[in-house]
């Protein structure tokens, strides 16, 4: 199948060129194949339909997945005059990843005094092979349907988060809860209270109303009761989990869980949609040496229709693999997916758009904050 290689902007008139950094060729100009075949007579073609972009934020991009980090950032410190804030968010991330904190913060402080508003804060990139976050927040936006399944997922992201760290967990998602599922949230809650996490919270009065209801259509599952006890001690409403407690030990002449002297949760406004808890994590150099993580992807994408991929995690998607990421991107489209590509670095998320890709799937790029 050979499709269109679609490039932006082709009424407009050819720029002058750019000075020639060095790039590699094969890819640049004039390709007609990339990407590996699929197999049974169902490879995918990418033709290149005209000339390659002189944008130089493209350049940056180019030079980047090339892993020329030096004349990337030479390319970029060259636009900033320009104030376009694509420049400033690709530079900072290319600081970030190569763990450069003296250049972030001079170019935070040139950023605040150009736009005049607060910039970027320093970040170190996480070493998830080696270290848990500290003193980080998390966000945690629970699914609609809460289900016997959601346990692992709520472990994996507590698992990630040490004694100091904030939890935002979002409740305001949620539509339906099974008694299963609620259980996991009492006991996500009691463990990281041993942890001594702190909390923010949205959606609590929607959940409590939620679980109030499957009580009364279920009073013999506990596990609604437990969550909701867990609810009322993150919120640190005494006197409602005094009253369930009562409630519970008659109910199942069970004792009931003990209050407990914790900080209470801050409740605040639902946050900006964030990836969902069940994205598939594509993370690290995307590159040759990534193909079990991309069958991975083939295999959760079998179960979802819409097929978000988490790609905060995502270091660099290597210049000369990546026919072979748009050939598996093409393939989840012709079996009808939906693809979302969320959380990618500025760097990575230019460089997908100017290989085309937010024609075949939506890209929505990490806040830079």
């Amino acid at each position: 199948m050979a499709i269109p290689f679609f490039r932006k902007d082709r009424s407009k008139p050819e720029a002058e060129p750019a000075p020639k950094q060095s790039v590699p060729t094969e890819g640049t100009h004039d390709f007609t194949t990339i990407g590996a075949p699929l197999g049974n007579g169902h490879g995918i073609m990418v033709e290149e339909v005209g000339g390659a972009t002189d944008s130089a934020i493209d350049e940056a991009a180019m030079l980047y997945a090339s892993n020329q980090l030096e004349n990337a950032e030479s390319v970029l410190r060259g636009l900033l005059e320009g104030n376009d804030q694509r420049v400033w968010h690709m530079l900072f991330d290319l600081y970030r990843l190569s763990q450069r904190e003296a250049n972030f913060e001079k170019l935070a402080l040139d950023y605040a005094m150009r736009f005049e508003c607060s910039p970027p804060v320093w970040k170190a990139r996480e070493n998830n092979d080696n270290k848990k976050d500290k003193g980080v927040s998390r966000p945690l936006v629970l699914p609609a349907d809460l289900g016997a399944g959601i346990g692992d997922k709520l472990g994996l992201v507590t698992a990630s988060l040490q004694k100091g760290s904030t939890l935002q967990l979002d409740f305001s998602n949620v539509q339906t809860i099974h008694g299963k599922g609620a259980q996991d949230v009492a006991d996500m809650l009691s463990k990281t209270r041993k942890n001594k996490l702190k909390f923010q919270v949205s959606g609590a009065s929607a959940i409590i109303d939620l679980l109030k209801t499957k009580m009364q259509s279920e009073p013999g599952e506990q596990g609604y009761w437990q969550m909701l006890l867990a609810v009322y001690q993150l919120l640190g409403r005494h006197d409602d989990f005094e009253n369930l407690a009562i409630d519970f030990a008659v109910t199942f002449e069970l004792s009931p869980p003990s209050w407990e002297n914790v900080e209470a949760a801050v409740e605040v406004a639902a946050p900006a949609p964030e990836i969902p808890t069940d994205a598939f994590v594509l993370s690290g150099v995307i590159s040759e040496a990534s193909q079990e993580q991309l069958a991975k992807l083939m295999q959760y994408a079998e179960s979802h229709d819409e097929v978000v991929v988490d790609c905060s995690g995502i270091i660099r998607v290597e210049y000369g693999y990546v026919g072979s990421f748009i050939g598996q991107i093409m393939q989840l489209l012709g079996t009808g997916k939906v693809i979302t590509l969320q959380g990618q670095n500025a760097l990575v998320h230019e460089f997908l758009r100017m290989m085309g890709i937010d024609q075949l799937a939506k890209l929505v790029p990490a806040k830079l904050v």
